[in-house]
């Protein structure tokens, strides 16, 4: 997540979530992207009986989270990326070798749990369809530009403004309605990834989210990138981000889902996004708009309000392992412990302190790796939200790995990262492996978060008002936990065959 830099609604959970996505991009050298900067917004409900659901791909390749960002006026234009990449690329090295032993001890788990989840977007008339990360920590559209001439553009589709119909170049971000008259005077968007950088400009043009069976049109305000790094661009299977964060747009109008939920065609029946992911790579895994899908889930929706204006933040009233509280939580009074759903982060985040005191009672002494023996068993990890436990079984928070070791030995390590104290509050970013447990909805009108256990047992039949397109999931072809080489894991079969059902 991006680190502040204008005028915000809630800099104080804004930066304590940049920091603990910036130490977790620092630690594995990866990047995870994301936006800053916070404008209100105010979604108001239509009818309508349609849900679209897009389907996700999953992908380890690149990573994709940019670490702060801002606006330049015209006048400080000359910043060039060309200009600054030997400084950057000294930087990016060593952030890349503090990560090389702790990558490949995780290797063996990024075959199981991809680390990226993409599906696609359309913008334009007639629509130009971009490959993209779903982000729930950041809060806008960003697609190549025609403009890029970057080496790392030229491997993407790139958005074609003078192809559409539609398009409307915007001039600045506090003024997202507004054409602009002069392509020399415009805000320019630098936005900083932990292993890279990208330059863009504000657009306004049609934009649709959706698949095969249908779509939610209406439109919006994004950025078209003119500039791009290497990394994470170059060979990432991704072309841009699509940001659904709660309120951390530069305007209210760059907000996709939020502009869609009040004012698309067809309108929706409800202002909901949700998101499921597989257990694994091979499994399916989905978004969906307008909605949420019954079959998916294993129990009740379980609704918590959003607590801070800003990211998809609530609160947690305990932690419990095997039904126990570990009284983590009561120490902070009202506010209570914090967490924050990221569809952008691969592990699952939190202060030090809290996070020694969980990896002790979860058996791993600590640290997030011991060895371990096929027999031993772990406890359960259990989160209060409103007043009911959920609650992750050790095969939910953690791997194994026999490698290196003995018939009855193993290498066990937990997805769970502790980080240096903010002195901000706690903040627990519940990242991948909380949402392969759990299926979430996420309304943009009430201000709200719904969590249930996520349904994993294969679900072909959908409601009839429903249209479906799952996502992507991919592990490309890497070094394994011992160095040896791995075949690439994807979903992409399963999700030929759900297009071709029309799902």
């Amino acid at each position: 997540l991006k680190s502040a830099v204008g005028s915000h609604r809630c800099p104080y959970t804004r930066n304590v979530v940049a920091m603990l996505r910036a130490l977790f991009v620092s630690s594995l050298g990866l990047a995870v992207l994301s936006q800053v900067d916070a404008v209100s917004l105010r979604a108001h409900q239509h009818a309508s009986d349609e849900l679209f659901t897009v389907s996700l791909r999953p992908s380890t390749r690149e990573a994709y989270s940019p670490v702060s960002r801002n606006n330049v006026r015209p006048s400080q234009r000359h910043l060039s990326l060309l200009e600054r990449s030997g400084a950057l690329s000294r930087e990016h090295s060593r952030q890349a070798s503090l990560g090389a032993a702790l990558n490949r001890m995780r290797a063996e788990s990024q075959r199981v749990h991809a680390l990226q989840y993409f599906g696609e977007v359309y913008v334009g008339t007639p629509e130009q369809k971009f490959t993209v990360i779903f982000d729930t920590g950041s809060g806008h559209l960003m697609v190549p530009s025609v403009k890029c001439d970057s080496a790392a553009c030229a491997k993407h589709k790139r958005f074609q403004a003078n192809q559409s119909s539609t398009a409307i170049p915007i001039g600045w971000a506090d003024e997202p309605m507004t054409r602009a008259e002069d392509d020399t005077d415009r805000d320019t968007m630098v936005v900083n990834f932990a292993t890279g950088d990208a330059v863009g400009q504000y657009m306004r043009d049609k934009v649709c989210l959706g698949g095969l069976s249908g779509k939610f049109c209406a439109m919006a305000d994004f950025v078209e990138m003119t500039e791009e790094s290497d990394n994470p661009f170059k060979d990432a299977e991704w072309d841009g981000i699509v940001g659904l964060g709660q309120s951390v747009s530069d305007a209210a109008e760059f907000n996709i889902f939020g502009v869609l939920s009040t004012n698309s065609t067809p309108s929706m029946k409800m202002p909901v996004f949700a998101v499921y992911l597989g257990r694994n790579i091979e499994d399916e895994a989905e978004i969906t708009f307008g909605g949420v899908r019954k079959e998916r889930m294993a129990s009740d929706l379980t609704w918590v309000p959003v607590y801070e204006e800003g990211y998809w933040q609530f609160q947690i009233s305990d932690v419990l392992i095997n039904g126990k509280t570990i009284n983590i939580c009561k120490k902070y009074g009202e506010r209570q412990c914090q967490g924050v759903l990221d569809t952008g982060s691969s592990l699952m985040m939190g202060p030090e302190n809290d996070l020694g005191m969980i990896l002790k009672a979860l058996s791993f002494a600590n640290d997030t790796q011991i060895n371990c023996t096929k027999e031993q068993k772990f406890p359960n990890l259990g989160f209060v939200i409103a007043g009911k436990t959920f609650e992750m079984e050790a095969d939910d928070y953690m791997d194994r790995s026999q490698d290196g070791h003995d018939a009855n030995m193993q290498s066990c390590w937990a997805h769970l990262m502790p980080v240096r104290d903010t002195g901000r509050g706690p903040i627990f970013v519940l990242g991948m492996p909380f949402l392969r447990a759990f299926y979430t909805a996420y309304d943009v009108k009430n201000k709200k978060i719904g969590v249930a256990q996520a349904n994993h047992k294969a679900s072909t039949v959908h409601s009839k008002d429903l249209v479906v397109e799952p996502l992507v999931a991919l592990r490309p072809g890497m070094d394994d936990s011992a160095g040896k080489p791995a075949a690439a894991v994807d979903n992409k079969k399963k999700v030929a065959e759900a297009k071709k059902n029309g799902h």
